[in-house]
């Protein structure tokens, strides 16, 4: 991970603040100038005070002069107050809104790998650590930045005017604080070290948490009584994940409590020298009150700038966690690249040459030097065990893994010289995880705002895909929501029912390659014997792959191909396959005898019926 300093980071952070908001470095100004002459006007008050005393000032001229001291005060004061109640609120929303943004723009845009390996997976939960909380990374930042600059102006000037009247006091704040800064360096190598091991139990305790809270697991939370084991899971990684952090909070309490004891120290001598000073007739009692108060106000100074620079490389850290997820190689291309327009409209032809994939972490390829052409309009089927590479071959196909080694190639085009987000228009898809989004049936069939929905089309595919009755049924028919998460009035489909409203999704887009990885899966027999027979219209002028266990289905298809460990193994038509009697044969003729069985029991319960 590249390292940035404090200045690099602030910088970098401000551009993007000014960014969302360009009158919020005015504000900072401001803020900053008023910081700076608050302490002076405090300091400024008690020395006129005791200079008008003992000068014998009348009492009008004195009220007059210390009343017109203490208004410019009050107007500083309250200004900066309202001033630093707005930046209050401007720091707040830039790191929920354009930090955020910015981090959900790049994870969404960016390579697929880098949402799902472990290792980018971990450096995006790192990224997620620099803006989650006020406390910490963009915001702390934010926070400490101006106080450290102010702390470093607000130095300069009072050290000037102190080295005029006794350099000692000088050489004896900045010792003290110097030490105060190692035991700050002391607890920022321990929080370094222990970043790694935070991040850990954050990804964990947030897993426990999201899957506790899921609608979709809550019937098996109940039914096998797994609160206490999700109860034990939060328990423990909040335990572990509070106890580093109270670890981390208590090698900072260290550097708090010395500078303390050090304070005391520092102002004891202060005022001894300053008191000899007085003693001896070198400064008088004006200057030597208005002295005190350059003095405090300088150890303030050491002490916020120790702090705010303490608490300035604590936030860094966070920062070049976000900075380096934000500038992780997205890995695909997101530029200018061959148009996929000309593509569209027409029957498309796939190749796949000595193309290997191996998943990050393992020494074993899961594809394997695999050559594949499938000629335009041809229906394949991927089949074969668990673990055979099916969903990792539509994965590469669909442009969410890159191989490892050889290329894929779309009518003859390297899919590489596409841009990968007009890639994505060349397929329809229907994965195994379905994901269903908290709006209307419409919405998620087609992906776009009501507003912008074709919902004569909309009720073409749900017709097409075996849906029709079960919307007809409901009473805002494809505007009803699905869960209940934004509307309480929304309702849950089935597993089967999702799994057509997917298909209705594949065939809304209508892209010119459809890819089902077990589409059927959820579907009773009789809604898997009705697609199949469809199958041939959904698929026509289309060049179409479909992963299925069920090899009843592969009948349907132009081409099979049998997958083990990767490679192909076996490849032809159904007829072809059974009169090889290889894998394909053994497989298919397990899973007939299954069926037979189930019918011959069937049969025996029917005679069974029939003597009773």
């Amino acid at each position: 991970m590249k390292k940035y300093n404090i200045f690099q980071n602030a910088m970098y952070v401000y551009s993007i603040a000014n960014e969302f908001n360009k009158r919020y470095k005015y504000r900072l100004i401001t803020s900053i100038v008023l910081k700076l002459l608050i302490p002076v006007f405090a300091t400024f008050i008690p020395t006129v005070v005791v200079y008008l005393i003992i000068n014998e000032y009348e009492i009008s001229t004195f009220a007059l002069i210390v009343g017109l001291i203490v208004m410019g005060y009050t107007i500083i004061n309250y200004w900066n107050s309202c001033v630093s109640h707005t930046l209050f609120f401007d720091k707040a929303f830039i790191r929920t809104n354009a930090f955020f943004q910015i981090l959900s723009h790049k994870a969404m845009e960016t390579g697929y790998e880098n949402i799902e390996f472990e290792e980018n997976r971990e450096k995006l939960m790192k990224a997620v650590g620099a803006i989650e909380l006020n406390a910490v990374g963009v915001e702390l930042l934010l926070q400490v930045f101006p106080i450290f600059i102010t702390s470093v102006v607000g130095i300069l000037l009072y050290s000037t005017y102190i080295v005029t009247i006794n350099y000692t006091i000088i050489l004896v704040l900045i010792g003290m604080t110097f030490m105060n800064i190692v035991l700050n360096v002391y607890a920022r190598k321990y929080e370094k070290r222990t970043t790694g091991e935070l991040n850990t139990y954050r990804t964990k305790l947030k897993y426990y948490q999201d899957e506790a809270n899921k609608l979709s697991n809550a019937k098996d939370i109940k039914i096998y009584k797994l609160e206490k084991w999700f109860y034990q899971g939060i328990k423990l990684f909040t335990k572990k994940f509070s106890t580093t952090v109270m670890k981390q909070k208590f090698r900072y309490s260290l550097a708090n409590f010395s500078d303390s004891v050090f304070a005391v120290i520092r102002n004891l001598i202060a005022y001894t020298i300053l008191v000899s000073m007085v003693l001896d007739g070198i400064i008088s009692v004006a200057e030597f009150t208005f002295m005190i108060g350059i003095v405090i106000g300088f150890a303030v100074w050491l002490n916020q700038l120790s702090s705010s620079y303490g608490r300035l490389k604590e936030a860094s850290l966070r920062i070049d966690c976000f900075r380096e997820y934000m500038a992780l190689d997205d890995a695909i291309n997101l530029d200018d690249g061959e148009s996929v327009e000309p593509l569209l409209h027409q029957t498309l032809s796939i190749e796949f040459k000595n193309v290997s994939f191996t998943y990050p972490g393992s020494e074993k390829p899961t594809i394997r030097n695999l050559n594949l052409k499938i000629n335009p309009g041809e229906k394949i089927a991927l089949v074969g065990i668990n673990g055979a590479g099916k969903t990792t071959l539509v994965k590469l196909l669909t442009g969410l893994y890159n191989p490892t080694q050889g290329e894929i190639l779309i009518n003859g085009i390297p899919i590489k010289l596409f841009s990968r987000y007009e890639y994505y228009q060349l397929f329809g898809v229907i994965f195994q995880d379905i994901n269903i989004l908290p709006f209307s049936i419409a919405m998620n069939i087609s992906g776009k705002t009501e507003e912008d929905t074709d919902f004569g089309k909309v009720n073409r595919v749900i017709k097409e895909a075996g849906l029709a009755e079960k919307i007809s049924s409901l009473d805002k028919k494809e505007h009803t929501n699905l869960t209940q998460v934004i509307d309480d009035a929304g309702i849950m489909l089935s597993g089967g029912e999702n799994q057509k409203m997917m298909l209705a999704r594949a065939l809304y887009k209508d892209a010119p390659i459809l890819v089902l990885d077990e589409p059927t899966a959820a579907l009773d027999p009789l809604a898997e014997q009705s697609l199949y027979l469809k199958y041939n219209s959904l698929t026509k002028d289309k060049t179409s792959m479909f992963i299925s266990h069920r090899l009843a289905s592969t009948q349907f298809c132009t081409k099979i191909i049998y997958l083990e460990d990767g490679a192909i193994l076996e490849s032809g038509s159904h007829q072809e396959l059974m009169k090889n009697k290889g894998q394909y044969f053994e497989m298919f003729e397990i899973q007939s005898q299954y069926y037979k069985e189930n019918k011959k029991e069937e049969s025996i319960d029917e005679i069974e019926a029939e003597i009773i």
